[in-house]
């Protein structure tokens, strides 16, 4: 594992839990620590601070993988404007592993935003997640990721940061795809108007899709 400059080199069978600690304080986009980082890219659903630190594939700078025939092949790098057309080495991000499994990656780390701090208010609906200020996740309960300048709505308990995500945790292990806002019951990611739901995703397709497929199988 190298980490330098607020990027990470990691192999593909690591636990995002190790990289999550060795990151520190730099902050990494996934909150299932048991998971690998080659099955949190094959996954690709986005993370409980998806308004903070982005989508998974907004992390992946670059990646090596090993094709069905056994071929390695690597996409991207350690910078992060590295691509120019199609970014070969995002398409791997929620690809469920049709296109190959991830043995190495190049993932962008990010700093925590200025001043942060979070706040919860317990039994909401999720019309409360939605406004106010801050980045906002609902699960019953709203709780605010809240960056300097954002004061604490009334009514909202202060808490750490990380305390507030891990005790979110939990439930978005349950989490299998994203669905947008409005077409079902589940964790709430108010800035993307996405929820986090227990189904699994459709299948993927597009005459893209399936060029990919047919060139990696």
């Amino acid at each position: 594992m190298w980490l330098a400059d607020g990027i990470a080199t990691v192999p593909g069978d690591a636990r995002c839990g190790d990289l999550e600690e060795r990151a520190r304080p730099w902050l990494f986009a996934s909150d299932r620590p048991e998971e690998t980082i080659g099955a949190w890219i094959a996954r690709g659903g986005g993370d409980l601070l998806w308004e903070l630190l982005g989508p998974t594939r907004a992390q992946v700078l670059g990646i090596a993988a090993r094709t069905r025939d056994g071929r390695i092949v690597r996409f991207g790098g350690r910078v992060v404007k590295n691509v120019a057309g199609y970014d070969l080495a995002r398409a791997f991000a929620g690809a469920r592993g049709e296109l190959g499994t991830v043995v190495e990656a190049h993932l962008r780390l990010r700093p925590p935003p200025r001043g942060w701090r979070a706040a919860v208010r317990a039994g909401t609906e999720p019309g409360e997640a939605l406004s106010g200020p801050g980045s906002a996740v609902w699960d019953g309960r709203t709780v605010r990721f809240l960056r300097r300048g954002e004061a604490t709505p009334p009514g909202y308990d202060g808490c750490d940061p990380l305390e507030a995500r891990a005790s979110l945790r939990p439930g978005w292990a349950r989490v299998r795809s994203l669905v947008p806002f409005g077409e079902a019951r589940g964790i709430l990611l108010a800035g993307p108007r996405r929820v986090g739901v227990e189904g699994e995703p459709p299948p993927k397709t597009g005459a893209l899709w399936e060029r990919l497929r047919r060139a990696f199988a």
